[in-house]
């Protein structure tokens, strides 16, 4: 069993590599390694596991014991000694795919966010495994942004959150930019679903931002919540910490500066995602 870990970091982006089994048996694995805590020895794996009925898997080691994510195929047919596979995976926000010789044979949603962290191979086998044109391609972070689409808050929009955004070089998205024919609910859930956060301004009492605030945190989205300082907070947000701003020429300061420590490590989101929580509130 060999674990390798190389100097390439991932959030999000696409992973390669051609894998060749030079012999077969119940052992034979290669699967590429999307998340490592080198504390923990906790990994995210993808690709063709070991001692596993299917050909495909996503999962994670954790508290010393395997957890499958998603599976697909069949192995016992679909494995092959001396072929080439080219193996390539997607992580675009939480959804991943993965492709066999340019078919996806897998996607699902990953249950929760991952530090950024150096990628690598897992490997097992009896016989050789080689393995060439290992290639890690970054997708920049993006923040979806959630709000009502009305003055002030398309203020606090243009002139903080994108602004911030675009210092610390993480796209941003709000739904009226890019939204095209048909359903918008089907916009908006994709977009959540491909951000690496969400930001929430729930200042007004606005069904569709709660809305879709609440299908952030069901998949479990980081998410930063901010609202104007004199807000009534809904009894089921009222326990989140929110970051509380005021909306005049002196409180939009105090707003970016705020919005700013979340973005740590060249906005690898590494201290929101470890400590769990939205964002402190702002004194």
């Amino acid at each position: 069993m060999l674990l390798y870990i190389c100097n390439q970091t991932f959030t999000g982006g696409s992973i390669t590599s051609n894998i060749k089994f030079t012999g077969k048996s119940q052992a034979t694995c290669c699967e590429i390694i999307l998340s490592f805590d080198p504390a923990t020895q906790n990994t995210l794996n993808v690709g063709i596991p070991a001692y596993s009925l299917p050909m495909f898997a996503v999962r994670e080691y954790k508290n010393n014991k395997w957890n499958y994510i998603a599976t697909a195929g069949d192995r016992e047919s679909a494995l092959e000694v001396n072929r080439d596979y080219e193996i390539k995976v997607t992580v675009i926000g939480s959804l991943l795919s993965l492709f066999s010789n340019g078919v996806e044979v897998l996607r699902t949603n990953l249950p929760s966010s991952y530090l950024q962290s150096q990628v690598g191979l897992f490997c097992i086998d009896y016989n050789d495994i080689i393995i060439t044109k290992f290639d890690v391609k970054n997708r920049r972070p993006r923040a979806f942004v959630v709000m009502q689409f009305s003055d002030p808050f398309n203020d606090v929009y243009m002139e903080v959150i994108r602004k911030v955004c675009e210092e610390l070089r993480v796209d941003v998205l709000r739904i009226d930019e890019s939204s095209g024919p048909g359903l918008i609910i089907a916009d908006i859930s994709r977009a959540i679903i491909e951000s690496t956060l969400v930001i929430a301004d729930i200042t007004p009492v606005n069904a569709n931002v709660f809305y879709e605030v609440g299908y952030a945190h069901g998949l479990q989205k980081p998410t930063i919540l901010i609202a104007e300082r004199s807000t009534k907070l809904p009894f089921d947000v009222s326990p989140l910490r929110t970051l509380l701003y005021d909306n005049s020429l002196s409180g939009k300061p105090k707003l970016e500066r705020g919005l700013i420590p979340v973005y740590i490590e060249h906005s690898a989101l590494a201290a929101f995602l470890k400590n769990g929580y939205e964002v402190s509130e702002l004194s």
